[in-house]
């Protein structure tokens, strides 16, 4: 894989190539251009990505920010798993879904195929596995 420098736009590519598919679709399209992880502030999107060789990319917030609940809820947090993996309710709305449940954070370690969502301290975390595409 070449080194390539992270720019807002090469996310976008990735994110247009796995379009209309299922989130490991997108997971796969941020592995083949070297990221390694992100992080997503859940109040407000703003999300910071990690390439393999360590240079980060911070996307700015694009939602107006709310406050996350401080109560962990992880049936809560399941169902609106659940609900954004069956196309059912868009992102934005998954945001505030997971926040009402307590989760403040999330990471996908695109390298360990899972996502960690995290709530108001460490004590409180959900993690849940990418499936390989």
């Amino acid at each position: 894989m070449e080194n390539i420098t992270l720019s807002e736009e090469i996310i976008e590519t990735a994110k247009k190539r796995a379009a209309g598919q299922p989130y490991p679709h997108l997971i796969k399209s941020l592995k083949a251009i070297g990221v390694d992880n992100y992080f997503v502030k859940v109040s407000n999107h703003k999300r910071t990505y990690t390439s393999l060789n360590g240079e980060k990319l911070i996307l700015p917030p694009d939602m107006p920010e709310f406050e996350p609940a401080e109560t962990f809820e992880l049936e809560a947090v399941k169902a609106a798993i659940k609900k954004i993996q069956d196309g059912s309710i868009d992102y934005h709305t998954f945001l505030r879904e997971i926040g009402d449940a307590g989760i403040h954070t999330y990471v996908a370690d695109i390298t360990g195929m899972k996502v960690i969502y995290q709530g108001p301290n460490s004590e409180y975390e959900y993690e849940e596995i990418i499936p390989e595409v």
